[in-house]
């Protein structure tokens, strides 16, 4: 069904449905922890890829031992590079997210991106006299169809 190949891309299969399945969760949840896990979930998957596909099988890690010389005997190190600076980098930005996140928590009382969305646009001070009224009723009627 699937055909000879799917066992021997195994890690490129797995990391196509990591990173479809935190896609999903970026695009459709509204929490925003929600969202920050899946943003986690496509990272692992980009770390993945790139692990498996630096990997040859027989090959030792770039450290020259036993006087071996020869290029054909050592993978390449520059994926492995890569994955831990992404993951450097991926630890940082969870980081920011979360404070950020922490941070609107603590001024809406919600972790939902519509919710705080629409809250954001209340509290923005508008500096024309006629869109400041127009903005504001359109806000007021909004928060009355949802019962806020």
């Amino acid at each position: 069904m699937f055909g000879p190949n799917l066992f021997y891309n195994i890690y490129s299969v797995a990391s196509v449905i990591l990173f479809s399945v935190g896609f999903t969760a970026l695009m459709l949840h509204r929490n925003m922890i929600k969202k920050i896990i899946g943003f986690n979930i496509m990272d692992t998957a980009v770390y993945l890829f790139l692990a498996s596909k630096g990997y040859i099988e027989g090959r030792k890690a770039p450290i020259i031992v036993d006087n071996v010389r020869r290029v054909e005997a050592y993978i390449n190190p520059i994926p492995a590079g890569l994955v831990l600076t992404g993951i450097v980098v991926s630890v940082s930005v969870t980081a920011l997210m979360l404070s950020i996140t922490i941070r609107l928590y603590n001024r809406y009382h919600t972790l939902d991106i519509d919710e705080i969305s629409l809250r954001s646009r209340r509290d923005t001070p508008v500096k024309n006299k006629y869109v400041k009224k127009t903005v504001r009723k359109t806000i007021e009627e909004v928060l009355k169809e949802e019962h806020l």
